[in-house]
């Protein structure tokens, strides 16, 4: 059986209700806390993160510790190796994408804290200061606190500048 999800459907709820074997989701839409929560949840179910082939050193190193659970491969992948990652996962054995394991090898290390990370996801998505402030529930100086800290951190000029910067060294 496979589900569809609309965006604002809860995945757990969702999970709980259709059972799956593999969970299959973007994996820059999750948090490593979040994916360790899915399977916490869904104590029957693997996680497969597919990473976009540009982002793949963003994969924190966290997230191989929950092999075989979670497996992680490139959204550039064929599709037959989509298919069989799904079995290997069902079987109990573990999936990391090659490409992704090396990117994150080579990572630079990451600056940012985990906010400042979430920050600049949101900026990704074109959302303005009080947007993201009211999206992760934080005053909107507090929000510009994160950016302004970004921003140094990455060595940027700008909000923009600090994403393009941290997206190319995968770190978001």
């Amino acid at each position: 059986m496979v589900a569809d999800l609309a965006p604002e459907e809860d995945l757990v709820a969702a999970g709980r209700r259709t059972r799956p074997h593999v969970v299959v989701h973007e994996a820059a839409l999750l948090l490593p806390e979040q994916v360790a929560s899915i399977c916490m949840a869904l104590p029957d179910s693997s996680v497969l993160l597919l990473a976009d082939p540009r982002q793949a050193a963003g994969i924190r190193p966290d997230l191989a510790a929950l092999a075989p659970r979670v497996g992680i491969m490139t959204t550039c992948a064929p599709f037959e190796r989509f298919v069989e990652a799904i079995h290997q996962l069902t079987r109990g054995e573990a999936v990391i994408d090659a490409g992704v394991a090396l990117a994150t090898l080579r990572a630079q290390h990451n600056p940012l804290t985990q906010r400042e990370q979430e920050v600049l996801r949101h900026v990704v998505t074109g959302a303005t200061t009080g947007e993201i402030a009211e999206k992760l529930f934080l005053q909107v100086g507090t929000v510009r606190n994160y950016l302004s800290n970004a921003i140094q951190k990455s060595g940027g000029r700008s909000r923009i500048d600090a994403v393009r910067i941290a997206q190319e060294a995968g770190w978001i």
